[in-house]
């Protein structure tokens, strides 16, 4: 009673918040670490996304050594991601005096991207896809454009340390569910306004195990440095659908309306994935609360995921040798996050 007294005069007297002291330690309880509590945290995201295998176009830069068939020449274009908003929602209940905690997390994020590239100006220079485009004549122009789609639910239950009053740790892990999708739509158009359109899609769905550690330091004031590294595994269903059409006949016998590509591939498969936080953070204790926000650098990579079927031509009834393209998937950005305790 004497303690809450002192708190309550603490903030009608000096509009402070109050600082409760560790009675074994003899220094301020920075961490509220003997207050059973429910915490909110909302966090506000702005990612992009780094990715491979998305080249759709070679622009040259010279003309050919000659009429002999060559290899790619020219700088490749490639599909690009914007920075966009993003949300992560968390519920967390830290049990004391017994120190671990168990928290409910769901992030959302949609990214796009487009770019495209023109025919160079000289005569002997030329615009080509990393696809087949279905025309005879020289290409005028390329246009990339594409969507991610991600969600995650995690649910982790963490052992919480406090190896000195300065110094909170947070060992534990749980289980994942992730589902997302991408599209990807690569238009080439030549001079007579012949078009053809390729379509890649891929999504995976999966569930698995999630492990890591969270730190909070205090450092100076109400500032901390807050870091966190997460590893998962997680084993789901993928599908991967790659379809062609164009508006050119080459022959009077083909129909337009009948894809050129339509290949599907489906699998179950395992996909690597791991997060990285770095930032400062404003951690302020009150009487019967606690506040922190956070800004700082966030990655998150998935392995395994990213794959562009591409395949030699042949008739219908011969066979098509299959080339795959991989690459690695990173969201990198700004993630901010405040955190109250009810």
């Amino acid at each position: 009673m004497k303690r809450l007294f002192l708190c309550l005069i603490s903030i009608a007297v000096y509009a402070n918040p109050c600082c409760c002291y560790d009675e074994l330690e003899g220094e301020p309880d920075l961490f509220q670490r003997y207050a059973q509590v429910f915490s909110g945290s909302a966090e506000f995201l702005y990612w992009t996304i780094a990715e491979g295998a998305l080249d759709y176009a070679l622009k040259m830069h010279h003309g050919a050594s000659g009429p002999t068939p060559t290899f790619a020449q020219g700088g490749f274009k490639h599909a690009k991601f914007e920075a966009d908003p993003g949300f992560r929602l968390s519920l967390i209940y830290f049990r004391a005096p017994h120190y671990w905690d168990t928290r409910w997390v769901y992030t959302r994020m949609t990214n796009h991207g487009k770019d495209h590239a023109d025919k160079p100006g000289s005569a002997d220079e030329f615009l080509t896809g990393t696809f087949p485009h279905i025309t005879t004549n020289p290409l005028n122009g390329a246009h990339s454009r594409i969507h991610f789609n991600y969600n995650v639910f995690d649910w982790i239950t963490h052992r919480v340390f406090f190896p000195n009053p300065h110094l909170r740790l947070r060992f534990g892990g749980g289980a994942s569910f992730a589902w997302m999708s991408q599209n990807w739509k690569v238009l080439y158009t030549d001079a007579e306004a012949n078009v053809t359109t390729v379509r890649n899609r891929w999504s995976f769905t999966g569930a698995g195990l999630k492990t890591g550690t969270t730190v909070d330091w205090y450092w100076t004031g109400d500032l901390y440095l807050t870091a966190l590294g997460y590893l998962g595994l997680l084993m789901g269903s993928y599908s991967n659908r790659a379809i062609e059409h164009s508006t050119f006949q080459t022959t009077g016998g083909d129909n337009p309306a009948i894809p050129v590509r339509n290949a599907h591939y489906e699998d179950a498969r395992a996909s690597f994935t791991f997060q990285l936080l770095f930032g400062p953070s404003y951690q302020k204790n009150f009487c019967s609360n606690r506040l922190e926000i956070f800004a700082g650098f966030e990655m998150n990579s998935w392995f395994n995921l990213q794959e562009v079927y591409r395949s030699t031509q042949a008739a219908a009834s011969l066979a098509k040798e299959t080339w795959m393209n991989t690459g690695l998937v990173t969201f990198y950005g700004l993630t901010t996050r405040a955190t109250f305790d009810f």
